[in-house]
């Protein structure tokens, strides 16, 4: 692992140099990816995401954009308190230290923030997970069976050994590959890791509340037996 860190006027961008090279502020710009063929546009239900591919690299961009009341109004821009308060910059830290403790998570590329006296906005790039959906998804392609259960119970069991609690887990940032591999993402809004990160409860609470949402929306009934599988292959109780 080995970070390289850039800072001009306006930008400061840090990156991983043992994975990628000759990076700039160009790189985190969607209109560079739009106007390239090799690029992929998702709508995430706050914004959109670009996959790309670059160096041989499978990649995904993210922009920060604000939810909530507050999103209607300001649309992507973020107090500056510093750069270790800065969002994205704080999620690729976040995200190696999950990485280096053997956690299922994107592994990060590089983070940028773009200041504007007293105000900035935000971009990461990670590593694609290939062959995955969201959870949502699956429960909306009525995809979501047994073994998504057990696959997901088993991932937060990995997350709870190390005493890591996602602060905002939902159905939107559960990602389950092909062969049933299943990844955390969107670790944003959590605080450091070396202070306490949710809980057992609020964790599995939100998730829950998730669960009966997503189901609800899609006109489909959640199971508590599909529950009890989660929460028997998680140790959390």
């Amino acid at each position: 692992m080995s970070n390289l860190l850039i800072q001009d006027n306006e930008n400061i961008i840090i990156y991983a140099d043992d994975l990628i090279k000759d990076i700039n502020e160009d790189f985190f710009e969607t209109n560079k990816w739009l106007q390239s063929k090799s690029y992929d546009l998702t709508d995430t239900g706050r914004g959109e995401t670009i996959f790309f591919e670059y160096q041989n690299l499978k990649c995904v961009l993210k922009h920060y954009l604000r939810g909530g009341i507050l999103g209607g109004y300001i649309k992507d821009r973020y107090l500056w308190t510093g750069i270790d308060g800065s969002r994205s910059i704080r999620e690729f830290r976040r995200l190696e230290e999950l990485s280096a403790m053997g956690l299922p998570v994107p592994k990060p590329i590089g983070a940028r923030v773009k200041k504007s006296g007293a105000t900035y906005t935000a971009d990461l790039i990670t590593i694609e997970i290939e062959n995955s959906k969201t959870l949502s998804e699956l429960i909306i392609d009525d995809d979501a069976d047994n073994n998504v259960w057990k696959s997901i119970g088993k991932c937060l069991h990995l997350f709870n050994s190390k005493e890591i609690y996602h602060p905002d887990l939902n159905t939107n940032n559960i990602l389950i590959d092909d062969e049933l591999n299943v990844y955390l993402i969107d670790f944003d809004t959590s605080s450091r890791l070396h202070q306490k990160i949710s809980s057992k409860r609020s964790t599995l609470d939100r998730f829950h509340r998730s669960l009966e949402k997503t189901f609800k929306n899609s006109n489909k009934k959640f199971l508590e037996s599909d529950w009890n599988i989660i929460l028997s292959h998680s140790s959390i109780d």
